[in-house]
């Protein structure tokens, strides 16, 4: 029941990644430019509001609600509906009327989901100490973020976003998109309420706030956020994360690009690569456990990482090199949904295992501070998340613009060249970028063994 409430960030995340951007800007015909942008001043807001509801969880008192649910509870409804009121923008707004409404209301949306985010990863870090244990647990919120979005984004594809005799491509549809996000705001709203209310009966059984002082400061939150970032095993960590989502960033607003002109996919074989999702959650929930029993949780990272990236960029390149089927050769779109299996797979096995890794890193804090502060410490991955698949957004749109992409463009109106370079942005550049990220985590220094003895100094201080 844990794991079933991040299914509402699994929703949110499939209609920003695959509608959003592509709505505003090839729909509602906003410069893609000013799309990026706007993501950018919604990371400030982000910079406070993330570290400032973690460290306030940390604070909270109360015996019946504990730290975490009454946060959670907090963010079901308005989630919901400023997902729904962010495609919901009033006619004739012009660019920067446009550009304002996505501002706001994705800073809404975002401001919300940090409610919910925050606390509930670290609650996921207190529901066990065990080194094992803790990936099988953030294995399950991660399977389920990407089991259940899926079918969601799955069935509007199908069903919402359909052709006309007027408009060959379902995504041109502008009517579709206040009607979907309607639907996903509703579950979105039940799941957290589902999730959070089902949690409850743990909460006797969780650590509670030991500090009398439950005000915090903008001075508070980066006074801490210093402390920790002072650790190696935090700083590392938290630079490996940010680095791969800026690459996740760029890649999940260039899909409805790469699919529709790159691969030449139609709405309902682009339904399949939400299926590719899908399957490779559960296969990381199986795999995670696997690979965190048998090597250290640094060595999983690497070798996921390698994998997902390999895998994520390997038909733009065999494209580019002339080794990739033709579209219109069916073969084209079962490689491509292969390779997007095995890449979701090592993906979210490796995010399963940095999460895990997080926890670890909260008891270390705790053996050096004697405070357990797990809702600032997992508000900088929700913050790494969200800034750095932001900046992500950023650098495409400036991407798209530097590549001259056409906006409100059909498939046969964009030039060779163009097409050509959605090719070396999905192929070469993404898998550098996650490449790089392996720079910072090569020096992660909590082991199996580093951390059993973190856990045996704590044990002896509650002696």
């Amino acid at each position: 029941m844990y794991g079933f409430g991040f299914s509402a960030k699994g929703i949110k995340d499939g209609i920003f990644q695959l509608f959003l951007f592509f709505y505003f800007s090839q729909v509602l015909g906003l410069d893609a430019a000013l799309a990026g942008t706007s993501t950018v001043v919604a990371l400030v807001f982000d910079a406070i509001s993330d570290p400032l509801v973690g460290m306030l969880s940390d604070k909270w008192k109360s015996k019946k609600w504990g730290r975490r649910h009454p946060f959670m509870l907090a963010s079901a409804l308005p989630l919901g509906l400023f997902i729904y009121l962010l495609f919901l923008p009033p006619e004739g707004l012009g660019q920067m009327g446009l550009f304002w409404w996505l501002t706001i209301f994705t800073i809404l949306v975002r401001l919300s989901l940090t409610l919910f985010l925050v606390p509930g990863m670290s609650l996921g870090a207190e529901l066990t100490d065990d080194y094992e244990d803790r990936t099988s647990v953030t294995a399950y919120r991660i399977m389920f973020a990407a089991l259940v979005a899926p079918f969601v984004i799955i069935f509007g594809l199908v069903f919402m976003f359909t052709p006309t005799e007027e408009m060959s491509n379902g995504l041109f549809n502008a009517e579709a998109y206040p009607k979907f996000a309607l639907l996903c705001g509703v579950l979105i709203t039940l799941i957290i309420l589902f999730s959070t209310w089902a949690t409850r009966d743990s909460i006797p059984y969780l650590p509670q706030a030991n500090d009398t002082e439950t005000r915090v400061t903008v001075k508070d939150i980066f006074a801490n956020l210093a402390l920790a970032f002072k650790m190696k095993s935090y700083r590392t960590l938290v630079l490996f994360v940010m680095t791969i989502y800026i690459a996740i960033g760029i890649g999940t607003i260039f899909i409805p690009y790469f699919t529709t002109y790159y691969f030449g996919l139609s709405e309902k074989e682009l339904a399949l690569l939400p299926l590719a999702s899908a399957v490779g959650g559960i296969a990381s929930l199986i795999f995670a456990p696997l690979m965190g029993k048998r090597l250290d949780k640094r060595q999983s990272t690497i070798i996921g990482t390698v994998f997902f990236a390999l895998f994520f960029s390997l038909p733009f390149s065999l494209k580019l090199m002339g080794l990739f089927p033709e579209n219109e050769n069916p073969l084209s779109l079962y490689l491509y949904v292969s390779c997007n299996t095995v890449a979701y797979s090592f993906m979210f096995v490796t995010l399963s295992i940095a999460n895990s890794m997080m926890a670890d890193v909260t008891d270390e804090h705790e053996l050096n501070t004697g405070e357990r502060e797990e809702g600032l410490f997992f508000s900088t991955m929700s913050f790494a998340y969200k800034c750095t698949v932001g900046l992500g957004y950023f650098l495409a749109g400036i991407l798209l613009n530097i590549i001259a992409f056409p906006k409100q463009a059909d498939v046969a109106d964009v030039p060779v060249e163009t097409i050509r370079s959605l090719g070396l942005i999905g192929g070469p550049v993404l898998f550098l970028i996650y490449i790089f990220a392996l720079f910072f985590i090569v020096s992660y220094p909590i082991s199996r063994t580093r951390y059993q003895e973190i856990r045996a100094a704590l044990e002896e201080k509650k002696m």
